[in-house]
């Protein structure tokens, strides 16, 4: 048997989901699929077992002339008479140990200088080689955490008078101003391009490459617009119309002030200067004194999930230890000649009673991370670390994702400082923000355990985003919220077979459950399929009552031919009998992926399932009476996907009859266990190759009841990693014992 490497493909879904091409051939006769077998069925040949085989019928037609010649001596297997099938179809190769010594990804910090590949999906930039020298690793994997620093490097005087913004200079915040405290802004740049347009600015430079809206020279002038705001805003706390006042904010704050030509000169430099500023975020909004929070709709507290302000990557670091808010709010006031006109106010008040408001509406409107994030926040130590840093993390590539990977690339900086361990601000590149993250997450391994990330992420809304197993997470949902990882999981530094590195995903401790390649029909049915029970103790006693009266018949020896004859036609209306039993049933046990549509991709046995496969397994084996789907009423954890991206179909277990939906990127061989999730448990599907030194690809996620567990198998580490470092054809048991080797195991059968 050929098992072919199904690549991602492209779905339309607005197609029907129906089967039409099976319907010609669906329930026709049993007797007739002894020559001819149904589609995307195995059928029980000793060789070209499938309908598209070239030699199809003609190996059915030799099986079959086989047990009518030799029928007296084929009747019953010799041996075990009922025989195993494997639940746990595992690949021989998966049967070997993993055993080499993988890098520790904290061995091999990036490379100041280095720059990863951008169009790996993987990881590459945490991993560079490593020294030889045993004390140069040493000293560089200590260097990997860094220490905590919550000053900024440069900070705005900002000069106020009559109550309207007069200027600002930039300065060095060193120990002979930090004493007085300093003001951060934190705003929506949506909401400040707002205020420079209503000013009547327009921007002087074309929108640069990539995904940024505005060169950094328009960057800077949107953010002063926003600047003069907040100094003409009123306060309440009678502070002077003149004053001085220092104020951090992040656009002309995060480098170096220049000269207009100095910094078209230096834009190496100014770049470098903002990468690590941007790093330092969280450290600079917790040592501020005040926080202001600014979007510009008219009447917003910004506590609420429509606020713009709120939704952003960065609000996170920027609120969650602050020790004081002002929230500046935009009304709807008249001026001196009676006309409407927008005024800015600020409000004064503590941070965690903010925090406490954002926590009211994040329960309200079910985004429990969120809740969990600003609990813990609020009261320190009511969470465990492994249940902070997960809310954190999921929350980040929750907000990552819903503002488009706006700012992917500083998916880490802006969680950098929120967690116990920090990294270098120099080894988070910025330039793939998975590859950060993958980074961040394995310097905090004593106090997180990524299985249960591994669990919560998705298929990516595009083939481009995502590393291999990291993805958008799923939002808990009332019944889903237990996760309990079962297995331990961490990235470690390998190379692939071009020679490139990446940092797959260790599994650890791997329970692993194999996916039968198709369905198949039971040549053993007759003694081992619980339908065919009557069918059997009537067809024996008539067999053993016809081969008694032909041994009696042959006793005699004027009759002896007739008794031999009729042994012989009596043992081949049996054998007939007993192949036809065995092309109605299917073997009914371990699981197997059905897919809604055709993968046309021209691997054998490409058959659409459609969205109800109970009804197509029907036509096929009628003991398939109903399928028991395990969803919605476990409340189980779904991994939705956009509806023409990915394939759908469903995870059926032949033994129970249990049907789970699922959608995957490409067909699955295997599933891994993750942990407990809601009421059931959470394992990723594989794309998973036979040689064990190779990594696996994950295709999907599902949730599985708990009994399955007990059908696992047991190994030391299984590792995910991109689908570019997976191997292209997956070799089945079959190819390796040959086919010579599979006719003579199937003669007897």
């Amino acid at each position: 048997m050929q098992t072919e490497a199904h690549p991602m493909v492209h779905v339309n879904h607005r197609e029907s989901f129906e089967p039409r091409l099976l319907q010609p051939d669906l329930g026709r006769p049993a007797w007739a699929r002894l020559i001819l077998e149904d589609p995307g069925v195995k059928g029980c040949g000793w060789f070209h077992r499938r309908r598209e085989d070239r030699f199809h019928v003609l190996a059915n037609i030799i099986r079959l002339v086989f047990h009518i010649v030799a029928a007296p001596f084929t009747a019953f297997p010799v041996g075990e008479i009922i025989g195993e099938a494997a639940y746990n179809f595992g690949r021989a190769g998966w049967e070997d140990e993993l055993v080499d010594v993988p890098e520790a990804v904290l061995q091999n910090p990036p490379d100041e200088n280095g720059d990863p590949d951008p169009n790996s999906l993987g990881p590459p930039a945490i991993l560079k080689m490593a020294s030889s020298s045993s004390s140069d690793s040493l000293r560089r994997v200590t260097e990997v955490y860094a220490t905590t620093n919550f000053e900024p490097r440069w900070m705005l005087l900002v000069f106020i008078r009559g109550g309207q913004y007069s200027g600002y200079r930039q300065i060095a915040w060193t120990e002979e101003f930090r004493g007085r405290g300093y003001t951060a802004l934190s705003y929506d740049m949506e909401a400040a391009y707002t205020l420079f347009q209503e000013a009547g600015e327009h921007t002087l430079d074309p929108k640069p490459a990539g995904k940024a809206r505005w060169s950094l020279r328009d960057r800077r002038r949107i953010s002063e617009a926003f600047l003069r705001e907040y100094c003409s805003a009123v306060g309440d706390q009678n502070e002077p119309l003149d004053r001085d006042e220092f104020v951090w904010l992040d656009e002309l704050c995060i480098s170096a002030a220049r000269r207009e030509g100095k910094r078209n000169q230096d834009e190496g430099e100014v770049k470098r200067e903002r990468n690590e500023e941007l790093g330092r975020m969280p450290d600079i909004y917790r040592g501020a004194k005040t926080v202001v929070a600014f979007c510009d709709v008219v009447d917003c507290d910004h506590t609420t999930l429509g606020c713009s302000w709120g939704k952003r990557l960065f609000t996170l670091s920027e609120i969650l230890h602050a020790n004081e808010t002002r929230r500046m709010t935009r009304r709807l006031v008249q001026d001196e000649s009676g006309e409407e006109m927008k005024r800015s106010f600020l409000y004064t008040e503590p941070a965690k009673l903010f925090r406490e408001r954002m926590m009211h509406h994040a329960a309200i409107a079910n985004k429990w991370h969120l809740h969990a994030i600003l609990r813990q926040s609020n009261n320190s130590g009511s969470d465990t670390w492994q249940m902070a840093i997960h809310a954190l993390i999921v929350e980040a590539i929750r907000r990552d994702r819903e503002s488009g990977y706006q700012n992917h690339e500083y998916l880490a900086k802006g969680l950098n400082g929120l967690l116990p361990r920090r990294a270098q601000l120099h080894h988070l590149k910025g330039k793939d923000g998975w590859a950060d993250l993958a980074w961040l997450l394995e310097l905090n391994q004593g106090f997180y355990n990524t299985a249960s990330l591994a669990a919560v992420c998705r298929l990516p809304d595009s083939y481009e985003s995502g590393n291999g197993w990291l993805g958008p997470p799923i939002e808990p949902t009332a019944g889903n919220e237990r996760l309990e990882p079962l297995v331990s999981a961490f990235p470690v530094g390998s190379v692939n077979k071009s020679g490139k590195r990446f940092a797959p995903l260790n599994v650890v401790g791997a329970q692993t459950i194999g996916l039968h390649p198709c369905l198949k029909r039971d040549s053993k049915a007759l003694w081992r399929n619980p339908h065919a029970r009557v069918k059997k103790i009537v067809s024996v006693i008539i067999l053993v009552i016809s081969w008694l009266v032909g041994v009696a018949v042959a006793a005699q020896p004027r009759l002896t031919g007739v008794g031999i004859a009729i042994l012989w036609i009596t043992s081949i209306g049996f054998n007939i009998f007993r192949l036809i039993v065995g092309a109605t049933y299917l073997e009914r046990t371990g699981w197997v992926f059905l897919s809604e549509k055709m993968w046309k991709d021209g691997s054998k046995g490409d058959t659409p399932w459609g969205s109800d496969p109970a009804r197509v397994l029907r036509q096929i084996d009628p003991s398939f009476t109903e399928l028991v789907d395990w969803g919605d009423r476990q409340m189980v954890p779904t991994w939705d996907v956009p509806e023409d991206l990915y394939m759908r179909g469903h995870l059926v277990d032949l033994r129970t009859g249990i049907k789970v939906r699922v959608v995957v990127s490409r067909k699955p061989n295997a599933m891994v266990v993750l942990g407990v999730h809601g009421s059931g448990v959470t394992y990723m599907l594989l794309d998973r190759p036979e040689d064990v030194h190779e990594v696996a690809v994950k295709v999907g996620m599902a949730s599985l009841p708990p009994f399955t567990l007990a059908a696992t198998g047991k190994s030391g580490s299984v590792r995910v990693g991109p689908a570019e470092d997976a191997a292209t054809n997956n070799s089945s048991v079959w190819e390796k014992v040959g086919t010579a080797v599979a006719v003579g195991a199937a003669l007897m059968g």
